[in-house]
């Protein structure tokens, strides 16, 4: 562990490597729930989508960051912070991903 109690691997590149392959995941995981949602849409159907898909969708992104960086949630979430990720410039473009995608896979 090192001092700001993160694995000694967990380094700021190392935190963009895992939040792009977040991202990328995320839009792998919700480009079909945006099919359905677009799909209700045409049909007239509220959309009234489960929130347990969405907690699925998450579920299944903690479980593949976990077996290929070997770092949980609480670890990554830690990170950002200890980084300042969410206001470092550098981090900008993945947060501004992230942020696009789930707008526009949820509207």
């Amino acid at each position: 562990m090192g001092a700001n109690g993160l694995p000694d691997f967990l380094t700021k590149d190392y935190l963009k490597e895992i939040m792009t392959f977040n991202a990328v995941m995320l839009e792998k995981e919700l480009r079909p729930i945006k099919e359905q949602v677009d799909r209700m849409k045409r049909a007239g159907t509220p959309n009234q989508l489960d929130p347990q898909i969405l907690m699925q969708v998450q579920m299944r992104i903690s479980q593949a960051v976990q077996q290929r960086f070997k770092c949980t949630d609480d670890q990554v979430m830690q990170a950002v912070e200890i980084y300042g990720a969410k206001n470092d410039p550098s981090f900008k473009p993945i947060l501004q991903r992230i942020a696009t995608t789930l707008s526009t896979s949820l509207s």
